[in-house]
């Protein structure tokens, strides 16, 4: 059997438009080397990690650029492939947009912090790291934001995480009583109606 994992597949490289945000960052940062790709709403440039405290300070700080908001600061687990940092940012001033990504491998999971730069990324950098084991060198503070201190062991949304076995354990276990307790939680209708199979 096959798991829809094994389908995955990178994205193909759209380039932007010409005169898109990726030409300005290109005028700001003639010597760092990045691949810029159209994506559904953003210009997404992917950057090597050991760019990221240029590229993102430059971000803010040029005038040509001048974002100075960061909008939110995430992870991806793409398994072998490693772990992804994605930075959503936006200008006020500007009224421009634009996402970037750099990839770590799942070995060495670590990336500077953003920080410096914003200081709304505190927050969101903890829950990054605490939900993909991802380490942000140089944040003040990263600790956890939402589990508990002593759960270090695990990381809840990487894509091998065994909790994700448990919660689907517990869905079988819980929906061969939920119809006598008048409640069918939501995703387990056809399991009741079933009469939860494999709940022995």
């Amino acid at each position: 059997m096959t798991s829809p994992h094994d389908a995955l597949q990178e994205a193909p490289i759209v380039p932007p438009e010409p005169g898109s945000i990726a030409d300005k960052f290109r005028e700001a940062l003639p010597d760092v080397e990045f691949t810029a790709t159209q994506g559904p709403i953003d210009v997404v440039l992917i950057i090597n990690r050991d760019d990221v405290p240029r590229v993102l300070r430059t971000a803010k700080d040029d005038a040509r650029l001048d974002f100075d908001y960061l909008r939110c600061l995430l992870g991806v687990d793409h398994m072998e492939q490693g772990l992804e940092v994605v930075y959503q940012l936006y200008s006020f001033d500007k009224k421009h947009h634009v996402a970037i990504k750099t990839r770590l491998p799942q070995d060495d999971p670590r990336v500077a912090s953003a920080t410096a730069v914003w200081r709304g990324a505190d927050w969101l950098e903890r829950e990054t790291a605490e939900m993909f084991g991802i380490v942000f060198e140089g944040h003040p503070n990263l600790v956890p934001l939402l589990l508990p201190d002593d759960m270090t062991d695990h990381h809840p949304l990487r894509k091998d995480n065994p909790f994700a076995r448990i919660e689907d354990w517990q869905g079988m276990r819980l929906a061969s009583n939920a119809a006598k307790l008048g409640h069918i939680p939501a995703g387990y209708e056809d399991i009741v109606s079933a009469g939860g199979e494999g709940n022995e």
